[in-house]
């Protein structure tokens, strides 16, 4: 490609996941987001909740101040927690919905523009329907508080559904049927994908995505190890090109073209694609930031 990637795009990074001492909350979380917002590199930056009201009031003007575009990232606390918006027990649910209406203040607070979700976990193919239609009625509920209390858009992240998080909503065929159904109440619901977990998913972008072209609105570019037995098998989000890995320059490279191909990237949007790469023990934070920019010079440039 001969023109630069930001007249395509905004590069964003998944700040729990470069910074993982701050994925429950608490530690470092405004020194770490500094590092992001002080790199002109990024446009773009999902931030989690924040436990210390003081600390959440300064990263709050930090973002500000950076004027970086911010999503809010419930998935973590959905994870850490084991919220189940799609479970058959009731009760679950509405707990899960009402943890997840409780971080909505924080979101406003830090300046989002979109929030983000998961569906829970995975059932057996026969319950599948049933289970869709309990994740679209608790989905306009969500939607339906995210308007009110913030005047937020939400999106619905699409995860592996058999191999680490087992997540309900895997296949981009389920994805579509969701955001479908979602929208017809609410027209800025929308579906991000993560390009680990299309390999995750047994997938290729080439036909994952096109699936999904009308409801897409966020990508995230990761790394996964498919490989059984590989100590870093699953949904681990290692830094690009390690031995056994799912995604290189090549896989960036090939998952650009098809976001060209079904026109989410094109001339005149800027849509957000978010590193997500979490920081492995023993190396650095700015060594995973390398990464991450060589990774994407060397697709975007050698295309």
């Amino acid at each position: 490609m001969k023109e630069p990637w930001q007249a395509y795009l905004r590069i964003g990074v998944v700040h729990g996941m470069l910074f993982p001492e701050c994925l429950g909350g608490t530690g470092p979380i405004r020194e770490t987001l500094t590092v992001i917002a002080d790199d002109p590199f990024f446009e773009a930056v999902d931030v989690g909740a924040i436990e210390d009201a003081q600390q959440r009031a300064e990263c709050a003007a930090l973002l500000r101040d950076s004027q970086l575009t911010v999503a809010f990232a419930c998935q973590p606390t959905q994870l850490r927690l084991g919220l189940d918006l799609n479970s058959p027990d009731a009760q679950i649910r509405e707990e899960a919905l009402r943890v997840l209406v409780g971080l909505l203040p924080q979101a406003r607070e830090l300046g989002a523009q979109r929030v983000f979700v998961m569906s829970g976990k995975n059932v057996p193919p026969g319950e599948r329907r049933a289970a869709m239609e309990r994740l679209v009625t608790i989905l306009r509920r969500f939607c339906q508080e995210a308007q009110e209390q913030a005047g937020l858009p939400v999106a619905l992240e699409i995860f592996d559904y058999d191999v680490d998080k087992k997540a309900l909503i895997g296949t981009c065929e389920m994805a579509a049927w969701v955001a479908r159904e979602v929208r017809r109440d609410f027209p800025d619901f929308g579906l991000l994908h993560d390009l680990s977990h299309i390999y995750l998913c047994h997938e290729e972008p080439q036909r994952h995505f096109p699936l999904i072209r009308e409801y897409l609105v966020a990508m995230h570019l990761g790394n996964s190890v498919s490989q059984p037995g590989h100590p870093l098998f699953g949904d681990t989000h290692p830094p690009f090109g390690i031995a056994g890995g799912d995604v290189g320059v090549a896989q960036v490279r090939q998952c650009l073209k098809a976001l060209f191909d079904i026109g989410f990237l094109r001339t005149g949007r800027r849509p957000v694609i978010g590193f997500e790469i979490r920081t492995p023990p023993g190396m650095r934070p700015t060594t995973v930031i390398a990464n991450m920019k060589r990774t994407l010079a060397q697709a975007w440039w050698d295309w």
